[in-house]
C-alpha cells in the first residue's frame, strides 16, 4: 500500500493501520505503543466477549509512557458473548500507549483500527 503525502511539502506520511489482540484477560495489555513523532488518531475498538459470563472492562491512556493513566472506560460492564464498539474518536501522540483491562479471568478479543501520521 502507498503511503501518501501530507501537508504541502510532501513531508510525512499517513497511513491506516490496525492491532489487535487475542483472548485478553485481567493483566493489563497494551493495545498499542506510540513512537516520537507520530500522532495517531483511534477510529474504531471492537470488543467482543468471547465465552459465557459478563465482564468489567477497563480501556485507558497512560500519556508519553509516564506511568500515569487516563481512563476512557472504568469498571465498564460487557455481557456474555457481548459485542462493545468504541466509536469516539481518540488522538493520540507520540509516545503514548493504549492499554486494556479486565477486572477478572477473561477470554476478550479486540481488534482497533488507526490512522498513524508520521510527522517530517
Amino acid at each position: 500500500m502507498a503511503n501518501p503525502s501530507t501537508g504541502f511539502g510532501g513531508a510525512g506520511t499517513e497511513v491506516l493501520r490496525r492491532s489487535y489482540l487475542n483472548s485478553t484477560s485481567n493483566t493489563e495489555a497494551t493495545i498499542f505503543a506510540g513512537v516520537s513523532n507520530h500522532i495517531y488518531t483511534v477510529l474504531s475498538i471492537v470488543i467482543q466477549e468471547m465465552a459465557t459470563a459478563t465482564e468489567l472492562i477497563e480501556l485507558y491512556v497512560d500519556p508519553d509512557a509516564g506511568g500515569t493513566n487516563i481512563q476512557l472506560l472504568y469498571d465498564y460492564s460487557i455481557g456474555p458473548k457481548e459485542t462493545f464498539i468504541w466509536s469516539d474518536r481518540l488522538v493520540l501522540t507520540n509516545t503514548d500507549i493504549l492499554h486494556f483491562k479486565t477486572a477478572s479471568a477473561s477470554n476478550i478479543d479486540i481488534y482497533c483500527s488507526y490512522i498513524d501520521q508520521q510527522l517530517a
